[in-house]
């Protein structure tokens, strides 16, 4: 019976959540405030929609993904209407070397290549290992260098629904970086990796 329980709630929690996204993909197709833009703008990249996602508002920073990972607000958020895989992008735009703290951080920590300290922290070993991004794969979106592996999610998953994180980080030398996530849940594995690939090339820095 508690088990019964459990199971029935998880499903009443799994409808809840996808109706909210429902009602917000219809109200929100893609149209992104001046903010968004203008973080686009600074990175100097282009974003379309790959085919059968929609997009909604970006899940609010409240919903940690592990208390080890400290990730940026995101930008865009899509999902997938037939798996529910849900991609999370955060675009980063480098500062330009103006003024006397600009130019010591750029002096001091290299922005243009991923970062060991931070990588040893938020990478989950279990399921990954450090993977790069072979050179078409970068030249078709105009990218210096890439990197892909599995992030730690905390118990219980990322919005109490996705259990696995893939993230995706790709650099533009001395202009920006874009950090694309793959929310996907158990036994998507392959999958997940299907919709990489599928979708390459949605987001791409300016040539």
């Amino acid at each position: 019976m508690k088990i019964n329980l459990i199971r029935n709630e998880r499903k009443w929690k799994l409808l809840l959540v996808s109706i909210f996204f429902i009602t917000i993909s219809v109200q929100s197709q893609c149209v992104f405030d001046m903010d968004v833009k203008s973080q686009l703008a600074k990175t100097k990249l282009l974003f379309s929609k790959p085919d059968n996602y929609f997009c909604i508002n970006p899940p609010s920073s409240y919903f940690s993904i592990h208390h080890d990972v400290q990730q940026s607000m995101f930008d865009i958020a899509i999902i997938n209407n037939d798996n529910e895989v849900m991609i999370c992008i955060t675009t980063i735009a480098y500062p330009k070397p103006i003024g006397k703290i600009n130019k010591f951080l750029i002096a001091t920590v290299d922005l243009n290549h991923i970062s060991k300290k931070g990588l040893a922290i938020e990478m989950d070993t279990r399921l990954s290992q450090l993977r790069f991004v072979k050179t078409d794969y970068l030249k078709k979106i105009n990218a210096d260098r890439g990197y892909v592996y599995n992030l730690k999610v905390r118990k219980g998953g990322y919005l109490g629904i996705y259990p696995r994180c893939k993230k995706v980080i790709v650099y533009k030398d001395n202009v920006g970086r874009a950090e694309i996530l793959f929310f996907y849940k158990y036994g998507q594995d392959n999958l997940v990796n299907q919709e990489i690939e599928k979708t390459w090339g949605s987001l791409k820095f300016k040539s």
